[in-house]
């Protein structure tokens, strides 16, 4: 999994820039930063001590870190709190260095995907004191996301999934006025390719209606399909594989009409860079599936384009959507657990949640801020659909894309769905070779 920074963001969804945070905590609209404070401190009790939150993060994340740091600071007066940043592609390999010689950080931003690596190692302290009476909180597939066997060992701290962008001048030229505005009434999949047709028909100037961001290590997001269709990959027991299905054969055939109809470009395969994000500014493509991280960098190369944002489409199963972001978690190595613990979680409170997200441009962990309009730094006008988007992540998935083993499910379909899509694979040989890789996952 070492991967370049920029690649991985991309393609995985993990948070990548925003604009400076504000300095206060009161600039949350919609908590109340005088009251989370002393909450946190009443958490604390008498834990003192000086932790080390290693991170990576643009400068808005790093702002915002630090400004929630000395917030805490001033709750607990035994408490300093250093926020480390490191480079991304550099944090997995010192991070990892650290903790096998023990002496790892008090605690450490980590990915969802990533929490069931660690904690199966066990370098991950168990926070089931700390917040295990607050899982009601956290939106469910995201409280299952710090799950391991049974007990969290991660504060779910926010998220990011994928919505559709679109050009509105290319939906006013292929006559597209119907455009959902609400879960209920997104397309489904029969509805979005008549749109794609209608855009391909249009003369756009665009060279294919639409691209998905499934390449390289984004190709789980084929599982949003899947889960769409109302397929599985795993049993109701979490240990049985179930992905042979009629609804994955289905998926299999649905998603190679986009290349077959020349409604995808051939050129923005599984194995390429070529992400959507980076050709919509062109205005080469009409509909673009994209994370919402990524929306400072689009408001950038789409000048000049007036963008729109809309759900994913909703299969015979319903609507599904993928994970992304970050949770915190606390090491086994801490000096200071007690305040380490209390410091992740005061990194959720309501207040401090919000002011982060609005900043940094991601979505809320939280129940109570998943509905709630928030002031965002970045395209506040698209971001209320990506925090709509987000509820529909269904645990099971969030649960199986986080397993321990699951990078070689993501190998396996980057290399078969390419041979699926394009290669002349056998939809017999495709689906044996990525239920091979999950039996494989679920033992590794």
């Amino acid at each position: 999994m070492n991967f370049n920074r920029r690649q991985f963001l991309r393609a995985a969804g993990m948070t990548a820039a925003g604009v400076a945070a504000t300095s206060a905590l009161a600039a949350c609209g919609g908590g109340d930063a005088g009251t989370s404070a002393p909450a946190a401190a009443a958490s604390a009790g008498a834990a003192t001590g000086d932790l080390t939150f290693s991170v990576w993060g643009s400068d808005a994340e790093m702002a915002a870190f630090n400004t929630i740091a000395r917030a805490f600071e001033k709750a607990n007066s035994g408490v300093k709190v250093k926020v480390e940043q490191l480079p991304y592609d550099q944090m997995r390999t010192t991070l990892d260095a650290r903790l096998q010689s023990g002496q790892g950080p008090d605690l450490f931003r980590v990915t969802y995907n990533d929490i069931g690596i660690y904690s199966s190692q066990g370098v991950l302290a168990d926070l089931s004191a700390t917040i295990g009476a607050d899982s009601g909180q956290f939106i469910d597939a995201l409280w299952a996301g710090v799950q391991y066997e049974g007990k969290p060992y991660g504060v779910p701290h926010h998220t990011d999934t994928s919505a559709i962008l679109y050009n509105k001048a290319h939906f006013e030229k292929a006559g597209i006025t119907d455009v959902p505005t609400t879960l209920d009434t997104a397309w489904t999949w029969e509805q979005f390719l008549e749109v794609a047709e209608k855009l391909k028909a249009a003369g756009t100037g665009a060279t294919a209606p639409f691209g998905v961001n499934w390449q390289q290590y984004g190709a789980y997001r084929w599982f949003n399909w899947l889960w769409q269709a109302g397929g599985k990959a795993l049993g109701p027991d979490g240990k049985s594989v179930v992905f042979d299905s009629p609804q994955a054969r289905q998926t299999l055939e649905f998603t190679k009409s986009f290349y077959d109809k020349g409604l995808m470009p051939k050129n923005m395969m599984v194995k390429t860079a070529n992400s959507p994000d980076l050709v919509f500014g062109s205005g080469k493509i009409s509909m673009a599936f994209v994370g919402d991280f990524l929306l400072p960098d689009i408001s950038k190369t789409a000048k000049g384009i007036e963008i729109g944002a809309t759900f994913l489409p909703k299969g015979p199963g319903g609507a599904a959507s993928d994970l992304g972001g970050n949770a915190v978690a606390v090491t086994t190595q801490s000096k200071a657990p007690e305040a380490a613990a209390a410091f992740a979680k005061f990194l959720a409170e309501p207040a401090n949640m919000q002011l982060f997200c609005e900043q940094t441009t991601v979505l809320p962990a939280r129940k109570d801020l998943a509905d709630a309009k928030l002031n965002y730094a970045v395209s506040p006008d698209l971001m209320p659909v990506f925090q709509q988007q987000a509820t529909t992540m269904p645990a099971d998935l969030v649960q199986f894309v986080t397993l321990p083993g699951f990078s070689g499910v993501n190998d396996a379909l980057v290399q078969n769905l390419e041979g699926y899509f394009t290669g002349g694979q056998s939809a017999d040989d495709t689906v044996g070779a990525i239920g091979t890789a999950i039996e494989k996952a679920l033992s590794a």
